[in-house]
Formats: structure tokens, sequence, C-alpha cells
């Protein structure tokens, strides 16, 4: 095999095997020393920190000798002695092998030149304040760096010299580009007296401003650089034109801008977006209008579309809660302003837009101005919720007095008049419209007023949003019902005034809804109708459910105070028996009196009277089942109660006394056992035949309100047990 090689090689009149093997052990030779000679230099500089002064030239002079020695063999092989080897395939291929670890060898030796010429060059560019080509060598050391195979990154130690070197330099160049940065752009405050100002100031240097713009770029450390500044930019600049009025004068002679302090009141939205106008136009004219890309046309973006990319965001959140929303008017008749100051925020972020602050279409700022159509009658609705949610907190204690004095007094003089509804020409009570007088808290006053004012809202603002705030007001009344009895519970369930005050409170609400949803239905003529009277009987519920628990309450009480004359089998004077009764029956008028001060003047009349009259029932009927069940009564003690039950029926009447009127006469009307009281307390100072004679067969009067068994029982507790007696006990059947 070799001797047909060689005849080929000879044939052709080239080198034979031997001489293309020693030329590539020479080559190989060579680079290996150049590595070796390249590394150690580079070892004891970046790792063992011993000063080199590394002849470069000559070392990329004889790399570059070898390198076309290299291709002179390499393509000698390839198209004069490849064709010749068809029949030596194994030696073609090995006298390959061995030339492209030659080739090898001369890339590793190339790559550690040129990882410590990038870092050479970059050191010198940075002094020249080259910051653009200082940081395109970074960016060529970490190419070769990334091309460099990673089975010789573990083979050479110096690349992890030079990598660790490649950080510090590119950290360094960070650090000095942030400290040129900082100096760039300044924002100082000022304060003297009542004097306060921000002052923002812009150091210019063309040539560097284009260089360190493109550099930062090109490291990726713009964005959080221009993100640091937006959030110094945002806190002292924009919140201070936000919240302050301010008067903003502009340098003729440096880059510098002043923003006085005038007021602490916040400017309107119009002011706002003037200064702000005035200070992105300043910021773009004389920094943010560079270009930072390294290759500059016509369609380069500006620094301030990556500013906006930065803190557009923020600044649009910033805007909309400290401006926009305070701006949002809760009154129909704030609509007309409110449209200018939109209008103005529209420029605003037109101006925004050719300044490239805002690239894209989509942002919160637009966003919140594109949606502002359904914010004021949302802020609106909100608004008077938070008020009448206020209303509703307030203490009922705080009282006015309404309704119509007639109302209680023709109601009164005709409500057992048979004739009035014949007489009447409608059919219908002259009183039948009419809220009868009575105290309610000034909050529920204040809450009508507010349903009122809501429904001239909805007349102002539109039909668009119209039906909305009718349903803000339904949502006012379904409000109360819950609120209300919740947060105003203990008194309600506790004190008698304030249960009260509440049941009037719902009942006028419930009688303000009746005819509240004709206003809104006659002013407002929407498509669907509009009412409140499904709402009447749920509040009417409230007030009347609180008052009936209270009368319970009230009704335990009085049963409590009686509970005296219990469990008593018989009555005698000396047992103080009858003096505990009298006690209890004082007891039961007084608590009844109290009710009647603070009841009489608050509820409608015939509202008190009914109430009042109910409790006296209670007290009147519980003494007529305990008297029925007492065994035996003497004489004395039976006396003694009639001058007790006495005093109840002088005293009783009293309660039907109050301001307005006087139906101490017509007590019968509320107190149902009032008759069979009466009847109890003449049989007490009556003989058996008066008895008798009241009973009349089951006739009589007596008859009416006893029946047989309890006339016969209280014979027998009375009279002792004589012929006249079980006479007497014979004709009561």
């Amino acid at each position: 095999m070799t001797s047909v090689v060689t005849e080929l090689l000879q044939s052709a009149g080239k080198l034979n095997r031997e001489t293309i093997e020693l030329k590539i052990n020479d080559l190989e030779t060579k680079l290996e020393t150049i590595k070796q000679e390249v590394q150690h230099s580079l070892e004891n500089q970046y790792k063992n920190f011993i000063p080199q002064y590394l002849k470069l030239d000559d070392i990329i002079k004889n790399l570059d000798k070898i390198g076309s020695q290299y291709e002179a063999l390499h393509n000698h092989i390839e198209k004069e002695i490849k064709p010749q080897m068809v029949s030596s395939v194994t030696e073609f291929h090995d006298v390959v092998e061995d030339l492209k670890r030659a080739k090898k060898l001369e890339i590793i030796a190339s790559n550690l030149i040129l990882l410590y010429k990038y870092l050479d060059e970059e050191k010198s560019a940075l002094l020249q304040t080259s910051y653009v080509n200082a940081a395109q060598y970074l960016i060529d050391f970490e190419n070769v760096y990334n091309s460099v195979d990673l089975e010789n990154r573990a083979d050479i130690a110096v690349l992890h010299s030079l990598r660790t070197e490649y950080i510090l330099a590119r950290e360094n160049l960070i650090y000095h580009l942030g400290k040129v940065w900082q100096q760039k752009l300044v924002i100082s405050w000022f304060e003297e007296g009542n004097d306060r100002k921000v002052v923002f100031t812009i150091h210019k240097n063309a040539h560097e401003d284009k260089e360190l713009l493109r550099a930062l770029k090109l490291l990726n450390n713009l964005l959080p650089l221009l993100k640091q500044f937006g959030k110094l930019f945002l806190n002292m600049i924009c919140d201070t034109v936000l919240l302050n009025t301010v008067n903003i004068e502009k340098s003729e002679i440096s880059s510098v801008l002043t923003m006085n302090i005038i007021n602490v009141q916040s400017p309107t939205p119009v002011k706002v977006f003037e200064a702000l106008s005035c200070i992105f136009n300043f910021l773009y004219e004389e920094f943010f209008h560079l270009p930072n890309t390294v290759v500059e046309n016509t369609h380069s973006p500006s620094t301030m579309s990556d500013f906006g990319m930065a803190i557009g965001d923020d600044f649009g959140s910033l805007v909309i809660e400290k401006c926009l929303k305070s701006a949002i008017p809760k009154q129909s008749k704030q609509l007309e302003n409110f449209r200018k100051e939109i209008q103005a925020a529209e420029n605003f972020c037109n101006t925004l837009k050719h300044l490239e602050f805002f690239s894209i279409s989509e942002n919160k700022l637009l966003n919140f101005i594109h949606n502002v159509d359904t914010m004021p009658v949302n802020e609106m609705a909100q608004d008077i919720l938070s008020r009448a949610r206020l209303l509703m907190q307030k203490g009922l204690y705080e009282t006015m007095t309404i309704g119509e004095e007639s109302a209680a007094v023709l109601e009164n003089e005709n409500s057992h008049d048979l004739n009035e509804i014949a007489r009447t020409k409608s059919g219908l009570s002259k009183t039948t419209f009419l809220f009868p007088k009575c105290q309610i808290s000034v909050s529920v006053k204040e809450l009508q007023n507010l349903l009122y004012e809501v429904k001239n809202e909805a007349k102002t603002i539109g039909s668009v949003h119209s039906v909305r705030l009718y349903y803000v007001a339904r949502n006012i009344c379904e409000l109360y019902c819950c609120v209300v009895p919740t947060f105003h519970k203990d008194e309600i369930e506790n004190i008698p005034l304030q249960t009260a005050i509440f049941h009037n409170n719902c009942m006028y609400l419930a009688h303000c809804l009746c005819t509240l949803g004709n206003h809104y239905q006659c002013e407002l003529t929407p498509n669907i109708p509009m009412t409140f009277v499904d709402l009447v009987p749920e509040i009417r519920k409230l007030g009347t459910e609180a008052f009936l628990f209270q009368m319970r309450h009230q009704r335990q009480q009085l049963l409590q105070l009686l509970k005296e004359q219990k469990d008593y089998q018989s009555i005698m004077v000396d047992d103080g028996l009858v003096n505990k009764a009298e006690k209890a029956i004082r007891q039961c008028l007084c608590q009844l009196q109290l009710l009647k001060k603070v009841w009489s003047d608050v509820l409608p009349v015939e509202v008190y009277f009914k109430a009042i009259g109910t409790l006296l029932n209670t007290c009147l009927e519980e003494i007529i089942a305990n008297i029925l069940l007492i065994e035996d009564i003497a004489a004395e003690a039976a006396a003694k109660l009639d001058s007790i039950f006495d005093i109840l029926l002088k005293e009783g009447p009293d309660l039907f006394k109050v301001s307005s009127i006087d139906k101490s006469n017509l007590i019968h009307l509320y107190v149902r056992s009032l008759f069979k009281f009466q009847e109890l307390q003449l049989i007490f100072s009556a003989s058996m035949k008066e008895i008798v004679d009241r009973w009349a067969s089951g006739k009589g009067p007596l008859a009416t309100h006893f029946k047989s068994e309890e006339v016969k029982h209280l014979i027998r507790s009375l009279f002792q047990n004589t012929e006249r007696r079980a006479a007497a006990l014979a004709k009561i059947k």
C-alpha cells in the first residue's frame, strides 16, 4: 500500500508521504509552542498577576505565518493528493486528522489572543470615553468565549481567569456608565422658608450622550437605569405637579427646568396636563430624543420610547389615581366641566404619542379615558350609596315632627262614624293619603331628600344612565332594610323610645315610596316601569316586627310585676297579700305611665292608643285570671281589692289623654277587657242578689263577660256556704 502511495506521489511530482507527515508534525510543534507561550503569558498576567510585556504583534505574525503554511498544505492535500489516494483511504484519513489537530491548535491560540486583545482594547476605549467601542469589545469577547468548545474550556485553565477579568471589566464599565448617567439627569429639591421648588437639570454633551445611551443599550442596562430614574421622576416631579399648583420656568441658557410651588392645593386636571406636557417636552428636546441604537437610521426609536416602556404603566396609574379619579363628578352639574378635563387628558396622551412615550395604542391612561363615559355615573352611585350608609348609621334619637295634625284629628273624629265613607264623594276618607303626625329621625328625612336628589340627578344625566340611578335609589331602600336593624339593633330592642322612632321611620319611608315611583316614571320616561311599591311591604314589616317585639317585651315586664298574685289559694287581710296586689298594680300603672311619657308624643296618636290599650288590657286580663283562681276571698279583702281596682279604673283613662286629643272617654275601644274588669269590681262590692240580678238568667251584663262557671266560682270564694248561696248558685246557669 505504501509503495502505491509513494509511486502516485512521485508520478505526480509531489511530496511523498513522509514529507507531508513531517510538515504536519512541524506545524503541530510550532502551534503547540505558540499556544503554550500565549497561555503562559496570560496565566502570569491574569492568574498569577505577574506583570508581562507580551509581544502580541510578534506572536500574531508567527501565528499568521503558520496559518498560511497550514492553508497551503491543506489545499495541496485536497486538490492534488486526495484524488490520487483513492485506494489508500485509511492513510488519507490519518493525514487529514493530523491536519485537523493542527488547525484546532491554531484556533485555540488565536482565540486566546483575541480574548486578551478585546479585554485590552476595552480598557483603552474606556479611557478614551469611547463607551460604544468598549461595550462592543466586551460583546465580542463574549462571542469568542462562547465559541470555544466546552472541552477546551475545561482543559485551558487560563480561560477561567480571562472570564473573571471579563466580568470585572463589564461591571466596571456598567458602574462607570451609571455614574455618568447620574450626573446627566439631576433632580433636586430646594426649600427656604415658604419658598419650595424642584429643579430638573440635564448636563448635555452631544458626543458623550450618544455614546452613553448606545453603550447602555448594548449592555442591556439602559432599561434598569430608566426605571431607576423613572421612580425619582414620578416621586419628585410628577407628584409635585399633581398635588401642588406650580409655576414652571425653563432656563434659556442651560438645560434647567424649575418648578416653583405656589400653593399646596391640587390644581385642576387641565393645569396638570399643561405642566406635564411642558416637562415631557423639555425631557425629550434636551436628552431623550437621542436614539440608542448603534446603527442610526430614520426609523430608529428614541430613548423616550424606552422611557415609556420603563414607567408608562406606573405613570398612567399615578395620573389616574391622583388627578383623574378625584375629578370624576359626583353630581350631574359637574359633567360639562369634566368633559373639558377629559379632552385635556386626551390631548396630553396625543402629545406623549408624538414624543414616542406611548408607542402602543393601548395603555392604562388611554383605556381610562376611553372608558370614562360610565365613570361619572359609577362615581355618583358610589357617592350616593356612601352618603346613604352614613345617614343610616346616624343616631335615631335626633328627631323631627312630620305629618299633618289634622290627619290624626280627622281620623279620630270620623273613625267610628259608619256613614263617613258614604258621605265622601270618592268613597275614600279625607285622611287616606295623609301621614299622621309623629316624630321621625332627622336622618330618615335626609334619606328621603337623597332619594329625590337621585331622581333629579337621573333626570339631568340623560336617558343612557337614568335607569342606573333608578336602581341606585332602589339599592338605598334595600340597604336601609339591612343596615339600620343591624347597626342599631341594641337600641331598637332595648329602648322603647328608639323602637317607636324606628317604627315611625319605616312607616314614613314606606309612605314616601308609594308615590316615589310615579315621580321617576313621569319625569324620566324610561323604557322600563319604575316602581318602589314592591319594597313597601318589606319596610313596613321591618318597623312592625320591631315594635311588636318591644310590645312583647313590655308585656312580659307587666306580667312579671303581677306575678305576686299568682299561686295563692286565699287572700286574707292579715297576711299582707292584698297589699302586695296593690303594689303590683301600682307598679304596672307606673310602667304604663313611663311608656306614655316616651310614646305619646312620638307615635301617631292612634298607634299609641292601640299600643297602650293593648298593654293595659294585658294587665286587666292577668288580674282577672288570677282572681278567678282564688278559692277564698275574705270580705275585708274583697273591699280592699275593690278599692285597688278603683285606683286602676280611675288612673287608667289618664293614659289616653295626650297633648293633641283626649280619648279617656273612649278607653273601652282600646281595652277589650275593661267592661269585664268593671263587672269584676262590682261583684266584690255586690250582694248575692245583685250578682244574680246582673246575671239575669244569662242575659244580663255579667253574662256578657263571664261564663256561668266563673260567676259561680266567684260566689263560692266571696260568700259562705249557706242556703242562700246555694239558691243563688242554682240561678247561675
